[in-house]
């Protein structure tokens, strides 16, 4: 598109945005650090920043517990997709509005006596006219509806459980009462600890220490665009790096509530704009894939032709598009000198459906129609629900070891990996495996804490891997 039309679209927006007035929110301008048009209401923060080049950036901020729930940015292309966009952006603080009031989650080992301090609580915040919300519940139920909550406070009594439960709900701020609050039952305490716990600023980044073995050389000349789309429990969370061999050249992130397939090329142009040179674009992303088409029910794509619609709208880029699991299984192995096997099994938070990604001596197993790991087609006999299952500690730990084992016992793994923030501890995955497999046949188990780092190191792998395998591609 010309960019003088750019410039005359964004200009139009601005203007149009300054007019979509309601009672949700109040709309301001901002100049100065940037110029900004700012939507706030009692709960939320939403925020449509321009940049130059035509990029917009909006997001959408939780004034109760200071995360982003919304975060995208895109260059102007159409008025009718930046409409699109901000509607989407708008319906996103709607939901938050509706939830006004602090969700607190007390929990103690039987629930009893923090029942008895939340309604003690509840009856002095409506007292001080705090917007606060209490109840409790055992510890064993806590994985099952703690997700429910802005934050969970637990007793003393189960403080040794904090990291756990920390590492479980790892968008949900944590905290123990301080035993003489909890012992005197004192509710001004457990106030201002919710207040520091829900807006002190800790500055958290994501990290992680990726070993220095590769098992092969990054000299291809291109500079690839990797796409990784991971899915959790309330959002998606889809990030982006162009790479030159192993160098980032430029990254981003986006936080969504859904998939559309207008998001790969927003951010196919994003990474033009940075990057111009880019030669390929590597897409991981979950569900299934078959000859550039991806199924993942509930998020509107059905046999759809993401590399077909790709094409089109940039035909001088090579496409690639894989399964989630199979890219982050391709960054593990890759990023090993240890095994030629190895299997990773991927099991959101609160879901009873995984993916499992396994590779040999280089090779992915992918299958018939691509159809290897998709363990949700497996018989497999549960002690109840497993819907009901994949809410709680044991009912995930159920459902990845009997998954597991079937992996152990048709693929024989020299390794496993796993991610699933309601089973922290790889020693008690060990131990539920054994239940199902003879110890000696169960291999190394380890728990992956970052799978942003390994989807998009993977995915480069593979379109890697694909263009030397076909010249021509």
């Amino acid at each position: 598109m010309d960019e003088f039309l750019k410039e005359i679209y964004v200009a139009v927006f601005k203007k149009w945005l300054t007019f979509q007035k309601s009672e949700e929110y109040t709309i301001s301008e901002e100049t100065s650090p940037e110029e900004a048009i700012v939507l706030t209401s009692d709960v939320t923060i939403g925020k449509i920043v321009f940049h130059d080049q035509c990029v917009m950036e909006l997001s959408v901020t939780n004034k109760k517990t200071d995360q982003i729930e919304y975060y995208l940015h895109f260059q102007m292309q159409t008025l009718k997709h930046a409409v699109c966009l901000f509607r989407e952006m708008v319906s996103t603080m709607s939901t938050f509005n509706e939830q006004k009031t602090v969700k607190v989650l007390l929990s103690c080992t039987s629930g009893l006596t923090t029942g008895f301090f939340a309604d003690q609580l509840n009856t002095a915040a409506k007292a001080m006219h705090k917007d606060y919300s209490f109840e409790a519940v055992a510890y064993n139920e806590l994985a099952n509806v703690g997700t429910d909550y802005n934050i969970i406070l637990l007793a003393p009594q189960i403080s040794y459980q904090e990291a756990r439960v920390r590492s479980i709900f790892d968008r949900t701020p944590v905290t123990t009462i301080p035993s003489i609050a909890f012992a005197k039952y004192d509710c001004d305490a457990v106030f201002k600890l919710i207040e520091k716990t829900l807006f002190e600023d800790e500055n958290k980044k994501e990290s992680v220490n990726l070993p220095g073995v590769l098992r092969l050389s990054i000299n291809h000349p291109d500079q690839i665009l990797a796409i990784g789309i991971i899915k959790t429990a309330h959002h998606v969370h889809l990030h982006y790096r162009v790479y030159e061999k192993q160098n980032i050249l430029t990254y981003g992130d986006i936080i969504k509530h859904a998939i559309a397939l207008v998001d790969f090329n927003d951010i196919i142009n994003m990474a033009l704009m940075k990057c111009p040179h880019i030669k390929h674009v590597a897409i991981a992303a979950p569900g299934i894939m078959a000859c550039g088409h991806m199924t993942l029910l509930g998020h509107g794509f059905d046999h759809t032709d993401v590399v077909g619609y790709l094409k089109g709208l940039h035909p001088s880029l090579t496409f690639s598009l894989d399964n989630d699991v199979n890219a982050i299984v391709s960054g593990l192995y890759a990023l090993q000198d240890d095994v030629d096997s190895l299997s990773f099994m991927f099991l959101p938070r609160g879901h009873y459906i995984g993916g499992v990604g396994s590779i040999y001596k280089g090779q992915l197993i992918k299958g018939f129609e691509n159809v290897a790991g998709e363990v949700q087609y497996m018989p497999i006999a549960y002690s109840d629900d497993p819907e009901k299952l994949g809410k709680s500690e044991d009912g995930s730990k159920e459902i990845l070891a009997k998954t597991l084992a079937g992996v152990i016992s048709v693929l024989g793994p020299e390794e496993i990996a796993y991610y699933c923030s309601n089973v922290p501890s790889e020693d008690e995955l060990y131990h539920a495996i054994k239940n199902y497999v003879p110890e000696e046949y169960i291999p190394p188990i380890k728990k992956i804490e970052n799978l942003k780092e390994y989807i998009l190191f993977g995915e480069m792998i593979q379109i890697i891997m694909r263009l030397e395998n076909d010249p021509k591609n």
